[in-house]
């Protein structure tokens, strides 16, 4: 649907950001687990003490894998995971993510659906893949979460223009967004709204089903009546008055 409405259209923004799914399952870890780990002491090592190697991340593996291999990384059993709230408090659920792009006119592009314990960020780059199969594009909107070097320039490098809201995690020496940037940046909203009409209207309050298959299913069934809905409002109603 979206390839046929976005045919030789041009898209000025897309959205990107997740949302969490509560599930009645067993968690394949603990509550606990998902506490936010304490920020590493900045400064030289103590004597004597070795340095461990850096290993790849999964944001520099991505990078190298085709789109496929790059979606297999990500866990996608049910699990604890947990977020700040709009207060600055940690909110938790038992269950899964559901990951979405979408347009500025509120329509899903693509979305991933993983285990609630994965980070936002670790989406970012499959969902960059699979936007640009099916529509042409400008900027990237991310919030915080997504605010990492690497997804930044894997943007870049495909063309297109992040625009990310810092990440106060770290002594920022970059400069803030300026006034046009900033109201760009108030279209991020878009997505917010897509996954509160989700979740009130075409989700159920908490999934039921087992197995990443049938789960998958449950959110693609409301993410395309989403897409058809808005396709509807945008595209169609329109040409009829």
């Amino acid at each position: 649907m979206v390839k046929d409405y976005y045919k030789d259209k041009s898209v000025d923004s897309v959205a990107r950001d997740s949302t969490a799914i509560s599930a009645r399952k067993k968690p394949v870890n603990k509550k606990k687990d998902v506490k936010p780990l304490p920020q590493r002491k900045r400064g030289r090592p103590k004597k004597g003490q070795e340095l461990k190697k850096k290993s790849l991340t999964v944001l520099e593996e991505q990078k190298a894998l085709q789109l496929a291999e790059a979606r297999g990384l990500l866990p996608t059993c049910c699990a604890w995971g947990c977020k700040k709230n709009s207060q600055g408090n940690l909110s938790y659920w038992k269950g899964h993510k559901l990951h979405l792009d979408v347009t500025e006119e509120g329509i899903p592009v693509s979305a991933i659906t993983t285990g609630a314990n994965v980070h936002d960020s670790q989406c970012a780059i499959p969902l960059e893949r699979m936007t640009e199969q099916r529509i042409n594009f400008r900027y990237c909107l991310m919030d915080s979460a997504y605010d990492e070097k690497s997804i930044s320039q894997f943007v870049r490098g495909r063309g297109r223009i992040p625009i990310i809201d810092h990440n106060p995690r770290r002594k920022d020496l970059r400069e803030a967004f300026d006034e046009a940037t900033k109201e760009h940046y108030k279209k991020r909203s878009v997505v917010e709204r897509a996954n509160s009409h989700l979740k009130d209207w075409l989700l159920p309050e908490k999934l039921l089903v087992r197995g990443i298959k049938n789960v998958s299913f449950e959110l693609m069934c409301g993410v395309i009546c989403l897409a058809a809905i808005k396709i509807l409002e945008q595209f169609i109603l329109p040409s009829l008055i």
